[in-house]
């Protein structure tokens, strides 16, 4: 090997020409890398501050208990509504229970309420219709003793001045006299019997109850209300004590265990859909002129170095990320270094076999030849 290497040595010491056209070559190559490196440069913005993001969902209990039980564990995969955590819910089981019994206890005292007033609705309505027939009849027979009254005063007065004259006894004037008292005497009964029954009118009216009744049925259902109402909470607190997962996703963390008592609002684990990630990046400020949402890019994996992803601009940040500092970086000395800033871009970016998690660092190449 080294005899070989002694010969091609020899060889291009002895041919200029040769050693020419390498050299060439070399710097063709080189002038073509050259040139390469400088075309990405002036068409793509490289970006290493960047990562994978998703939107991380922490569940926590509502209400204050015991974990009794926490049936999955870090990096499950879960679906939605499946029941993720359990809080002791025994008493609120209980309060919900006798909430329910007492709804159906107001809500069966409305019935009877209701069934007494049709009732004596009904019950009300024959007894005025009764009275009122009975009035219409008095009033007819008072029509009839009216005019009867009239006939037997007309004949008495002829036969007193028919007797005057002496063409008639004065027996059958005093008959006359009796038979128009008599008339006189059954009109004014049957008035008074008139008056009686407009009474009894106005009594099978006033008797009704229904007042009262209505009333009654009233607070009857507004205490079915109320209790309706403190059951629905007592309902929604049986159902804030079982966590429930919001979205298909993976368990990332725990923090409680089956025992641990929790406060209220205190987290017992954090997942996330890993179908609905991105890709968050901090472009430099003097970069963003040539960026708009659509433009693609090359995702590269610090975790998968052989591997591109492929992805596009789906927003541009509206602040630098100085912005949101929790330490402001005030300047009251009058001392001042100009330090560029970085604006936040997300990129959407496709899940392939779950390969890509939130946290992870990526490289991003983005093509601004697009417009």
């Amino acid at each position: 090997m080294i005899e070989r290497l002694e010969t091609v040595k020899q060889s291009l010491a002895d041919n200029p020409r040769i050693r020419q056209a390498i050299f060439v070559v070399i710097v063709l190559v080189v002038l073509g890398l050259a040139g390469r490196v400088v075309y990405h440069r002036m068409t793509h913005i490289d970006v290493t501050d960047a990562r994978i993001a998703s939107e991380m969902i922490s569940l926590a209990s509502r209400s204050p208990g015991w974990l009794t039980a926490r049936p999955v564990k870090e990096g499950d995969i879960v679906h939605r509504d499946q029941v993720l955590a359990e809080i002791y819910a025994q008493n609120a089981s209980l309060a919900a229970s006798a909430q329910e019994a007492g709804l159906q206890s107001a809500q069966a005292e409305v019935k009877r309420i209701d069934q007494l007033m049709v009732e004596t609705r009904a019950a009300t309505q024959a007894a005025v219709q009764e009275a009122k027939s009975q009035l219409a009849s008095v009033q007819v027979a008072i029509e009839q003793a009216r005019l009867n009254e009239a006939k037997t005063q007309a004949d008495y007065l002829r036969d007193r001045d028919l007797a005057n004259k002496q063409f008639v006894s004065e027996q059958r004037v005093q008959q006359s006299e009796t038979v128009y008292k008599i008339a006189q005497s059954e009109k004014e009964r049957l008035t008074s019997e008139a008056s009686a029954a407009q009474a009894r009118v106005a009594r099978a009216q006033a008797a009704a109850g229904l007042d009262s009744l209505a009333a009654q049925a009233q607070r009857a259902r507004s205490d079915a209300e109320g209790l309706q109402d403190r059951l629905k909470l007592s309902r929604l607190d049986v159902h804030d004590l079982r966590l429930v997962a919001p979205v298909k996703g993976v368990v990332d963390r725990t923090f409680a265990n089956t025992g641990d008592y929790l406060a209220a609002g205190q987290r017992v684990l954090m997942m996330h859909d890993p179908e609905a990630i991105w890709v968050e990046a901090n472009i430099k400020e003097t970069d963003l002129a040539d960026i708009r949402p659509g433009q693609s890019a090359e995702i590269t994996v610090d975790a998968y170095p052989k591997r591109v992803f492929k992805a596009r601009v789906s927003l541009i940040g509206n602040s630098a990320t100085s912005a949101f500092a929790l330490l402001p970086n005030p300047n009251p000395s009058g001392n001042f270094t100009k330090i560029g800033q970085r604006i936040p871009i997300r990129l959407a970016i496709r899940q392939e076999g779950l390969l890509l998690k939130p946290g992870m660092m990526v490289e991003v190449s983005l093509d601004t030849r697009q417009h």
